[in-house]
């Protein structure tokens, strides 16, 4: 069986807010507004009025913290305490997650309007939980995606940077977590639907992540942030919006799972810790030099992290590789599907061999800011056949 599940309405336009009372207005008349802080003080000014004038009333609860089992139970209750027929969550992942698990909850309508362009978050008919610790405690299914979607790209773009990046890094990895996945089920005809869109996704993001990252823009207004915007948002979105129940292996996912067992990683963001797991894929899958060069290339000019250290990882790295790849948790069965091995000694290794390659990227990039060369980079990924990684693998 097949299952489909997108927003009933994706709206992407300038000065979207100052005039979304009357769409708002069709799906609720009394609204708890679920918003983080600065997310709050980024829209109010064009939302309230707008809300305003089509007389829809609102109650606004700012959110910190992270979601849970508990805050979404609270959160429900207010919304029956306060009776209101809707429910708006205004802001990045964690509150838009948050705000689509109550709308459920309580059995109403949902619009959710993202203020950072990190996640699919806006999107999707998901809500990744944690504890209160902020470890991943696994992932709720929701019936049906928002039924409406309010992007403005001009508060998108005013965001910070880091946010954007996260986002690109998070939609790069779609490709790669889907595609390895073919080899063991290509007459998946939901899972043939992912990997091409995410392809569009991907090709969108090498064409203009970098350019977009770098820009100075703040308006959101050229073709190249809406389309990187859209990917983020509306592809990501898509690639897991159409379901048969067949398993697939999402290694970079789970990494990032594992790794918010660290409270050291607590402070990066999510498709932080997920692109450094779709480096550590590369590594498993047995990329070739060059590949992993213009990976990293990418990856170092969006300052996503490449090394263990940048992800906050201070301490004896072997240690800390054996507790991360011991955290990998993979749907059973999904690992059959893989062309490469992904048993905890093989992850490990391959976390080393990352984090190795990493720092001497780095120490490589510095050197050429400094003399030009590139010695130091070509001999570590040249070395990468000859590896201690290379060498664990091929004897199990």
């Amino acid at each position: 069986m097949i299952t489909v599940k997108a927003p009933a309405v994706y709206v992407h336009e300038a000065n979207i807010l100052e005039h979304s009372g009357s769409r708002i207005a069709q799906l609720g008349q009394h609204a708890l507004i679920i918003a983080g802080e600065s997310a709050w003080k980024a829209v109010q000014p064009n939302l309230l009025p707008s809300l305003e004038e089509h007389k829809v009333k609102f109650h606004v609860q700012l959110f910190h913290g992270e979601v849970t089992t508990g805050q979404i139970d609270t959160f429900t209750l207010q919304a029956f305490d306060l009776d209101v027929d809707l429910i708006i969550g205004v802001g990045g992942g964690k509150v838009l997650d948050l705000s689509k698990a109550v709308a459920e909850q309580a059995q109403l309508p949902i619009v959710t309007v993202p203020t950072i362009a990190a996640t699919c978050a806006a999107w999707s008919a998901l809500t990744v939980l944690y504890d209160e610790q902020g470890q991943s405690a696994g992932y709720r299914p929701l019936r049906r995606s928002p039924n409406l979607v309010l992007v403005d790209p001009h508060i998108l773009a005013s965001a910070p940077r880091r946010y954007l990046a996260a986002g690109i890094g998070d939609t790069l990895v779609k490709w790669h977590e889907f595609a390895v996945n073919l080899s063991g089920n290509a007459t998946s005809l939901t899972l043939r639907n992912s990997v091409s869109t995410a392809k569009l996704a991907l090709d969108i993001l090498e064409a203009h992540a970098i350019d977009v990252y770098e820009s100075t823009d703040i308006t959101g207004s050229t073709p190249q942030f809406r389309d990187v915007a859209d990917a983020i948002i509306v592809l990501a979105g898509l690639v897991g919006s159409i379901s048969d129940g067949s398993l697939h292996a999402a290694i970079a996912h789970g990494l990032h799972d594992s790794l918010t067992k660290s409270p050291e990683t607590h402070a990066s963001l999510h498709g932080e810790k997920v692109a450094f797991g779709l480096f550590t894929q590369w590594i498993l899958e047995g990329r070739a030099g060059d590949e992993l060069h213009e990976l990293l290339t990418l990856l170092h000019k969006l300052n996503l992290p490449i090394t263990l250290a940048q992800l906050g990882i201070q301490q004896q790295s072997r240690e800390a590789a054996a507790r991360i790849a011991a955290g990998l948790q993979l749907r059973e069965g999904s690992a059959a599907h893989l062309s490469f091995g992904v048993s905890a000694t093989q992850v490990t290794e391959a976390i080393l061999e990352a984090d190795r390659i990493g720092q001497t990227f780095i120490e490589s990039s510095n050197s050429i800011e400094s003399n030009g060369s590139i010695t130091k980079f070509t001999e570590s990924v040249e070395s990468h056949e000859n590896s201690s990684y290379t060498k664990e693998v091929s004897s199990l």
